[in-house]
């Protein structure tokens, strides 16, 4: 059925509050019934309330029997205004009558005592099991060795200078750098499997396998902030012109995370089928080559020390 041009929202309104005058019925151009109305004093009281339910339910028309305008788009919100209303109307009434039965000049009355009584004895019981839920919670959450942190500290540091050093990249990758985007992408990648492996290794059970991830991560960790700082790979991207091949020393530390991270997921997988943990990925030669160099020239001086 075609809508006309009278709202379902303004007639639902002055259905409600102005019914009883037949304002309703002026408003959709009713002239006859809304006098009638109005005489009447809404109908003594029963025709604004079957009025006002007709309009709720839809039934209502305009004087060219055209159906209110936008009653499919608010009816579910006109229904529940409605009903919080109503609700509320009888919620206080039901308070306003309790409370005049428990109070008089004198004080409570004894149904005020029973009242008291039973409002005491539901709260007490209420705060009970609020407080054996919130010891059960907490019980069952110092019982799981994996509900809390489960790095070991030396990891933990690591981890720290990761993040710090992200947030450096964050800001070349704000400025437009190409390379940094998915620098950030391993630091994270390689954040995610080591904290998952530690946790993985959180029960008694895995106390050795746990020293021995724990003595090879602190080492590869730090490798790893190690070529991400400012001395080499940051230095590589602020400044490419100082350096000898930049692509290279770039994709020597992208290769560097993907080492450390197929390994990472290597050792859960370990840990996962109950087997032993190995560690096969050597980075140092995939470190800055200056350090190479400088390890080089210490040898070399140490061999003439010893002639």
């Amino acid at each position: 059925m075609p809508e006309g041009s009278k709202s379902f929202i303004v007639t639902l309104l002055l259905s409600f509050f102005l019914g009883v005058f037949g304002a309703d019925r002026f408003y959709l151009g009713k002239t006859g019934s809304a006098v009638l109305k109005l005489v009447t004093v809404g109908g003594f009281g029963y025709w604004m309330i079957i009025d006002l339910l007709i309009t709720l339910f839809g039934g209502q028309r305009d004087v060219g029997g055209f159906r209110l305008a936008g009653y499919d788009k608010h009816r579910k919100t006109a229904w529940i205004v409605i009903a919080a209303v109503f609700g509320s109307a009888v919620l206080i009434s039901i308070g306003a009558v309790t409370l005049a039965a428990a109070v008089d000049s004198g004080g409570p009355t004894s149904f005020g005592w029973v009242l008291l009584a039973i409002l005491a004895a539901v709260g007490i019981v209420a705060g009970s099991i609020w407080m054996l839920h919130r010891r059960r919670a907490h019980g069952a959450a110092a019982k799981d060795p994996r509900a809390v942190d489960s790095l070991p500290p030396l990891v933990r540091e690591r981890i720290a200078k990761l993040q710090t050093l992200r947030q450096l990249y964050l800001m070349h990758a704000a400025a437009g750098d190409r390379v940094a985007p998915s620098l950030i992408g391993q630091i994270d990648s390689v954040i995610v499997n080591v904290t998952e492996l530690f946790r993985r290794l959180s029960l008694p059970t895995d106390k050795v396998q746990r020293a021995l991830a724990q003595a090879e991560y602190v080492d590869k960790l730090g490798k790893l902030a190690e070529a991400l700082d400012r001395d080499y790979l940051l230095d590589v991207l602020a400044n490419p012109r100082l350096w000898d091949n930049p692509e290279q020393h770039i994709r020597g530390v992208a290769v560097m995370f993907d080492a450390v991270d197929a390994q990472l997921l290597d050792n859960i997988r370990q840990v996962n089928g109950r087997r032993g943990l190995k560690f096969q990925v050597a980075i140092d030669g995939l470190m800055d080559p200056r350090k190479a160099m400088d390890d080089r020239q210490r040898d070399l001086g140490s061999a003439s020390g010893a002639e």
